[in-house]
């Protein structure tokens, strides 16, 4: 098979709204009336962002879904799509499977593929991701006001939690659910929508909880204080059930099992506050709309809790975290750095 007739077989519909699609040296595209487009791109590269191991339907609902991701975040639904595929050989079984991932998010939110680049090397994904929006209703980081409640969408950590235990970094093990979640994240799209007029600051949790409220913190000009206790998170329920599994060939004393519960403890708080992959929203908004909120997170059927508050600018500690008595905990606030 040739680039082109891969091109052709897996990656090519027929126009619906483009003005131009697929098949020149450049798509037109246009929005509807009275909206403009959030545009946003990611890179996904093996071995860096998703494991060698992932089976390529999964693989390719990711690639879309972490793009969306961005455009829920700023509160824009999804259009157009381009998208740049590197592959070290063509083997067909591979991308049909993963074009069939692929169009299985494009469909479901009636998105146009409407052009891209195929070349040969390391397995590597990018794609690039319209989404439209009226320009006066975006969320942006910047918004957050003191007095602000913060709130998060579903649940964090487990995303985090899957990886350690899928690469090996841990003893402990992850639950299906978990390795869904880190595997085949799933954009708030619906959630973003509903939060314009509502939320004053959003962003997706792709590097992490406090390094995501540090940027709201920095572009809004205020500071964050989160309450650790609050946040929504399946890890306690699961820790205890990774304990299990560490130690269950093993005869341990209690002081053992004390040891392995505060291993699991401190991965569970770092996988809550510091990992990435979760692909939920972090958001601001004013407390009168406290009620507001929750009942769109009831309809949207997500979890989801009000974890902190905005305060006045502090340069020292932009983001503070705080434990169930409300002390500020000694915690560096630090996210993913592709080149840390």
């Amino acid at each position: 098979m040739t680039e082109f007739e891969l091109i052709a077989r897996y990656f090519t519909r027929p126009n619906r709204s483009a003005l131009l699609g697929n098949g020149d040296d450049c798509a037109i595209v246009a929005p509807s009336a009275g909206n403009a487009f959030a545009v946003t791109t990611d890179t996904l590269i093996e071995g860096r962002h998703f494991l060698p191991t992932l089976d390529p339907f999964k693989l390719g609902r990711r690639v879309v879904n972490v793009n969306f991701s961005d455009l829920a975040a700023m509160g824009a639904a999804p259009r157009y799509a381009l998208l740049s595929l590197t592959l070290p050989q063509i083997d067909e079984d591979w991308v049909s499977r993963f074009s069939d991932g692929l169009w299985s998010v494009l469909d479901a939110y009636d998105v146009e593929l409407i052009g891209g680049n195929t070349t040969k090397g390391p397995l590597a994904i990018a794609m690039t991701a319209f989404g439209e929006l009226p320009p006066n209703q975006a969320l942006t980081r910047s918004g957050a006001r003191a007095g602000d409640e913060l709130w998060v969408s579903g649940t964090l950590g487990d995303a985090g939690w899957a990886l350690y235990a899928l690469t090996g970094e841990t003893k402990f093990a992850a639950t299906p659910e978990q390795i869904a979640k880190y595997e085949c994240p799933e954009a708030r799209v619906s959630l973003g929508l509903a939060l314009r007029g509502i939320a004053t600051s959003c962003i997706d949790i792709s590097d992490g909880l406090l390094s995501e409220a540090k940027h709201i913190a920095t572009a809004s000009n205020v500071s964050i204080d989160i309450d650790i206790a609050t946040i929504p998170t399946g890890l306690q329920h699961v820790s205890r059930q990774s304990i299990s599994s560490v130690t269950e060939t093993a005869t341990l004393n209690s002081i053992e099992n004390r040891a392995w519960s505060a291993v699991a403890d401190h991965l569970g708080q770092h996988c809550l506050l510091f990992t990435g992959d979760a692909y939920e929203l972090l958001f601001t908004a004013p407390r009168q709309q406290h009620d507001a909120v929750a009942a769109i997170l009831k309809r949207e059927n997500l979890p989801g809790a009000c974890i902190g508050r905005v305060s006045p600018p502090n340069a020292a500690q932009p983001v503070r975290v705080l434990d169930a008595q409300l002390r500020v905990m000694d915690i560096e606030v630090k996210g993913w750095d592709h080149f840390a």
